[in-house]
């Protein structure tokens, strides 16, 4: 059986990496006894993935985990995990995964949106508007590899925005930006470019960003193929 939990990360918890997630995840499966499938050979492993790893700092309302499992399912499943999960993690939603899916929910990942909230930020409208008008924008990105800075043009990872609420001094915009493999523009070094754009020094502000959707073809919500 296939399962997949839509669920949220604040508070304390959106420090954790993305493996340690996993471990998470992996240990309070173990403990409601829904303890993933592993794979086969030398080096087994459980058949657990997320479908967009999110970045260290960030909030989530939307985070999918999928995994295969032989264990049968109970109506207090959900309640169960949630009980075991820390504060700052909660199971919204528990899916099983359509026969008919065959690959990992990752593989159809197009682009994810973004709340934005920033204090500190005159005429948060226009400047928004006059960034996503550009036709170049570039972001400086950190070559572990080199220990070296470099530029990649992020325009066409732009995919579209929104004010949620114009309020004076401060932003609250929601952005969507590419998330497909080798083309996925980080939400972080998103605000970085838009400061840069906009006279801004990032360093100065504190933006709380929280990932609101994950979107797969033709811009719809990843989680409606599991319905």
């Amino acid at each position: 059986m296939k399962l997949a939990f839509e669920f949220s990360k604040s508070g304390n918890l959106i420090y954790i990496s993305h493996l340690d997630l996993s471990r998470l995840f992996l240990r309070v499966l173990r403990m409601a006894s829904l303890r993933p499938v592993y794979s086969q050979g030398y080096n087994p492993h459980p058949k657990m993935s997320l479908a967009l790893p999110l970045p260290v700092g960030l909030h989530s309302v939307c985070e999918l985990i999928e995994f295969e499992t032989d264990k049968a399912l109970n109506v207090n499943t959900v309640n169960e995990m949630n009980d075991l999960l820390p504060e700052g993690i909660y199971i919204k939603e528990l899916f099983i995964k359509p026969e008919y899916i065959k690959k990992s929910l990752a593989s159809f990942v197009r682009s994810s949106s973004y709340e934005i909230m920033c204090e500190g930020i005159a005429d948060a409208p226009l400047k928004l508007e006059e960034f996503f008008s550009k036709e170049s924008v570039t972001a400086k990105k950190f070559n572990k590899k080199t220990n070296e800075k470099t530029s990649q043009e992020i325009r066409s990872l732009m995919l579209d925005h929104k004010i949620i609420k114009d309020m004076r001094g401060r932003m609250l915009a929601e952005v969507t930006l590419m998330a497909m493999p080798g083309r996925t523009l980080n939400p972080v070094s998103f605000f970085s470019a838009f400061c840069e754009a906009s006279g801004l020094y990032d360093k100065d502000l504190s933006p709380v960003i929280t990932r609101t959707v994950i979107l797969g073809s033709e811009g719809k919500p990843l989680k409606e193929m599991l319905k």
